[in-house]
């Protein structure tokens, strides 16, 4: 995992306190997962805050709308298509 936080500085103060514990947050990455009328979508390597007490994850305002959205589109499009998940990743380059 690559532990550099890109995350920048404007959307989440380095060190911040979890909402749930008081508990000072570090930069990583996680995977978010989203399920709508039957399909799964998992979006991989997403920039976050994370609690490394509580588990909670916090992630940037302007990242986390794009992914929305992304994904938003991506479930309207599927529900003609005959599948039951889709997974986001960035292969290496």
């Amino acid at each position: 995992m690559n532990e550099r936080c890109t995350i920048e500085k404007s959307e989440v103060t380095a060190g911040k306190a979890c909402p749930e514990c008081s508990t000072a947050m570090r930069c990583g990455r996680t995977t978010l997962h989203f399920e709508r009328a039957g399909f799964c979508a998992d979006v991989e390597n997403v920039n976050a805050m994370l609690c490394g007490r509580c588990g909670m994850r916090s992630i940037p305002g302007k990242t986390a709308l794009k992914i929305s959205d992304a994904v938003e589109r991506l479930f309207r499009a599927g529900k003609d298509f005959d599948m039951t998940g889709i997974s986001f990743r960035k292969l290496a380059s």
